[in-house]
């Protein structure tokens, strides 16, 4: 993880209205498509096979339970939740059923490659791509004529989805943070700014400080890179779809039992999420 300047902070967080939504997938830095988000599931990597779909010009009809995309002569049939598809008509065992997380329907990325003529390739663990995404695992989509790249989360995307969406349409402030990182609307970076969802424990994920697009010559950094990293957690509303993802606390290194504790975080967080606390 990269130097940083800021310690400890919370942060107190307003939530303001929600933007309009866009047609088709959109794509921001480095090709990454931001409304396309990839889950790991038991080993497997998942990914939604609409948006990649449109992404490349493909028609999708969903005729529940079936799903058909059409792209150039090539016709691919989807059941959710069953094991098998259709190549032009050719039956394809998929390593895992096809299913719909809160209306996003994900399939298993190898069949993504061969159904779409795309070559798929997946970065993680230190990687040299994942120097492009601030160390959040990826995967690499080359093909008719064009290049995207799907970050890879640990929650299914239709979670992910509600994070960005409630950070994205929030203004934030950092008590204690140098002036000219007092205040700041995530929003106002359109998309340029990537985070990973990691494992959820009682409404908190740990992941790295959101990484906003850099190109400071000063420090010789351009690309996505985060000054700390964070804890996350949901606020507000009687069910977790009512309440608004929001971030609790912002840190490097270890911090304190105590700022831990003014964030209103339970002890036991800090344990799952695997985040040390000094004084402890």
């Amino acid at each position: 993880m990269r130097a940083v300047r800021l310690c400890c902070w919370v942060v107190v967080v307003t939530i303001v209205g929600t933007a309009g939504s866009s047609a088709g997938p959109r794509v921001g830095r480095l090709d990454i498509l931001a409304d396309v988000h990839g889950y790991t599931s038991g080993g497997r990597t998942l990914v939604p096979m609409r948006g990649i779909a449109e992404w490349l010009g493909a028609n999708v009809e969903y005729h529940k339970p079936r799903i058909t995309i059409t792209l150039g002569q090539t016709v691919i049939g989807l059941i959710v939740g069953s094991e098998f598809a259709t190549v032009n008509g050719n039956p394809v065992q998929l390593s895992a059923p096809a299913r719909v997380y809160g209306g996003t329907t994900c399939v298993p990325l190898r069949f993504v490659g061969e159904a779409l003529g795309l070559k798929v390739s997946y970065h993680s663990q230190g990687a040299p791509e994942m120097d492009n995404t601030d160390g959040i695992p990826v995967v690499v989509l080359e093909g008719h004529g064009k290049t995207g790249r799907v970050l890879i989360h640990e929650e299914p995307p239709d979670v992910v989805r509600k994070v960005m969406a409630d950070l994205s349409n929030s203004i934030q402030s950092n008590r204690g943070a140098p002036e000219s990182l007092s205040v700041y609307r995530l929003g106002e970076f359109g998309n340029d700014w990537i985070l990973r969802v990691t494992k959820i424990h009682k409404g908190y994920f740990f992941s790295t400080h959101v990484a906003s697009w850099n190109e400071d010559a000063d420090i010789g950094a351009t690309g996505f890179w985060s000054n700390a990293a964070a804890v996350y957690g949901i606020r507000g509303g009687a069910t977790a779809s009512e309440g608004k993802w929001v971030q609790m606390m912002g840190f490097q290194d270890c911090p304190s039992y105590k700022a831990w504790a003014n964030a209103r975080i339970p002890v036991s967080v800090a344990r799952e999420l695997g985040v040390c606390l000094e004084d402890y």
